[in-house]
């Protein structure tokens, strides 16, 4: 079997071929996206990062790895979301059909792959919560839940793909060690492979033309993050515990459920998009692109540290779990007072 970065550089190479070839098609297929009230970016935008990305690493994966332990069935999933997320971008589906389709393709990954999360981990201090019954249908929510994470937070250039990033190099640091090789070839490859669009988004030479994601690329993301969890955390791995995957997902995490919860107060539909995320709040400080990206992907390269500390040192799950809450319960009270936060910044 071929090593994680053998996979991981050619899949940034087809990813980068990928990218030149869907460039000049994006606007045949309706893969644009245009500026409207909740989006202020100039021009018309290809939505093929995401997809270009994905091709790249499938591709790479059916030329160097093997389709064994539940891999095919995850390609399969893979591929099916990934172009229900293009027609997405294209033409907009509604909410709840995308909802539907995460749940069904969640399903048949758990049931023909055989892989979901088993337990929660020690949370209480009474012994390993085992899930049971349940485990199948929280691996699903997790599915949706993480899809739509990191499909919300792709607000500004290159946040999605920062944030991805990061978890997916926490992934590599903590699955080496315990000998995950197709999984840290998976990590390391969608890492690699996310590089020439980060490049382009962020118009790094020699890129010259932005692109976006797109809705394709931002639900893979999350799929392919739950399933490298899922594999992690189950007890034939030893990789890591549960509590310590919210660490590794935090921000993006945080900020759906934060979100979500503001949305619920205000007997709104959680499904409705507005301008009041994280990024938000930020620019709306007097940050710039730039330093809101920088600021919120070293926050979660800060939380995933934590995590991996925690899970180094074996910290007490129940004190690493209390921890999280406490700090979200503190993110979600800047979020909802963000427009004091503005409003100070404005003064001075």
């Amino acid at each position: 079997m071929f090593s994680a970065l053998e996979l991981g550089f050619l899949a940034a190479t087809l990813a980068c071929g990928s990218l030149l070839a869907l460039k000049p098609l994006a606007p045949v297929v309706g893969l644009i996206d245009r500026p409207g009230e909740r989006k202020h970016h100039n021009g018309l935008v290809p939505l093929i990062g995401g997809v270009s990305a994905f091709l790249g690493l499938i591709l790479a994966w059916f030329l160097l790895m093997p389709l064994t332990d539940g891999y095919g069935v995850f390609w399969l999933c893979s591929l099916a979301l990934v172009m229900v997320g293009a027609a997405d971008d294209a033409l907009d589906i509604p909410a709840r059909i995308r909802l539907v389709v995460q749940v069904v393709l969640g399903g048949l990954l758990v049931m023909y792959s055989g892989v979901y999360i088993t337990h929660l981990g020690d949370l209480v201090g009474h012994g390993v919560v085992e899930l049971g019954w349940l485990g199948p249908l929280v691996t699903i929510a997790a599915i949706i839940g993480a899809t739509n994470a990191y499909n919300m937070v792709d607000g500004i250039d290159g946040l999605a793909g920062s944030l991805s990033l990061v978890t997916l190099a926490a992934l590599v640091l903590l699955y080496m060690p315990a000998g995950l090789e197709m999984e840290v070839a998976l990590a390391a490859g969608l890492a690699l492979a996310l590089v020439p669009y980060m490049m382009a988004n962020l118009k790094i030479r020699p890129w010259r033309r932005k692109v976006f994601m797109g809705d394709a690329g931002s639900m893979f993301i999350g799929f392919a993050v739950v399933w490298l969890l899922a594999k992690g955390v189950n007890p034939e791995a030893g990789a890591m515990r549960p509590v310590t995957a919210l660490w590794l997902v935090a921000v993006p995490l945080m900020d759906m459920v934060a979100i979500m919860l503001r949305r619920l107060s205000r007997g709104q539909s959680v499904m409705i998009a507005d301008r009041e995320h994280l990024h938000h709040i930020f620019m709306r400080a007097g940050f710039t692109d730039r330093e809101t990206l920088g600021l919120i992907t070293g926050s979660a390269a800060l939380l995933a540290g934590v995590g991996l500390l925690g899970e180094y040192f074996q910290v007490p799950e129940v004190a690493m779990l209390a921890l999280f809450l406490a700090l979200f319960l503190l993110y979600e009270r800047v979020l909802r007072n963000g427009w004091r936060i503005r409003m100070r910044y404005r003064r001075h």
